[in-house]
């Protein structure tokens, strides 16, 4: 019975369960969630010119779920001619910044974007509150050189960019409670500007609430999220190849769990 199963037994499948798909994937098909659409077409909506905000706020610990939603952001916007405005409110987001644009250019088809014009890394400042609240009033205050320590002033990007009425909408990429939460509380009712963003999926719930008020306009919630935004812009990554794995080990955790109940049931009803 399955009473008496040798528990490496179990270890050897659910490793098996996370090998296998790992080396040959079988090509699960994944559903885009509402959610995950809205926050898409958040970015879809703005026109060839414009400029988003994307802000990463999480460090390398958050890497796995939050860097392949930063791939694909970047990806859709180069696609559509929108702009990216880069910025971090947390210490190691411009280097996850800095990663991000390097993967995705050294890709053949986003060869011709040039920094200055169609992207720019802002970098980080030491209070975040400050950062946020600044940019309302002057991005060339709050921002005076990029992450190199050059001049704003010598982007193209930045010319006619005064504040968050001149940015289309804002793309958080949050871990913890500094990014998200930051925007939508500082300047999303006072500047009538439009938040999304993603985060790791042990947070997600907290957002919730901004989600049904329509303060929080959609949202990427974890590797799941980065998978379906991935489907979305016709690019399968990390977060796919990893999706699967996941979603194997948890159809065999339920069999087993279902088979340990059933087994209880049977040799309950043979004791009577």
């Amino acid at each position: 019975m399955i009473n008496n199963l040798d528990r490496r037994i179990l270890f050897i499948i659910i490793a098996l369960s996370v090998i296998l798909p790992l080396i040959r994937p079988i090509g699960l098909p994944v559903a885009v969630t509402p959610i995950t659409k809205t926050a898409y077409d958040v970015v879809d909506s703005l026109k060839e010119g414009e400029r988003l905000l994307l802000s990463f706020d999480f460090d390398p610990a958050s890497e796995p779920e939050l860097f392949p939603m930063a791939k694909c952001v970047i990806r859709h916007c180069f696609r559509k001619n929108i702009r990216i405005v880069a910025i971090a409110l947390w210490a190691q987001g411009p280097m996850e910044c800095k990663k991000a644009f390097e993967e995705v250019l050294s890709e053949s088809e986003f060869s011709n974007k040039v920094y200055g014009k169609d992207y720019v890394n802002l970098g980080v400042r030491p209070s975040y509150l400050a950062t946020v609240k600044g940019m309302g009033t002057s991005f060339a205050n709050t921002f005076p050189v990029d992450f190199s320590e050059k001049p704003i002033t010598d982007f193209e990007i930045m010319k006619g960019l005064t504040n968050y009425k001149d940015i289309g909408a804002v793309f958080s990429l949050t871990t913890g409670s500094v990014g998200i939460s930051t925007y939508l509380a500082l300047i999303q009712l006072q500047y009538n500007v439009k938040v999304t963003g993603g985060c790791t999926a042990v947070s997600a719930l907290e957002y919730y609430p901004y989600l049904q008020s329509k303060q929080l306009l959609g949202l990427l919630e974890g590797m799941k999220g980065a998978s379906e935004y991935e489907k979305l812009v016709n690019k399968p990554g990390k977060a796919t190849a990893a999706m699967e794995p996941q979603s194997i080990v948890h159809i065999v955790l339920i069999f087993f769990i279902l088979i340990a109940n059933l087994s209880q049931y049977v040799l309950k009803g043979q004791k009577y």
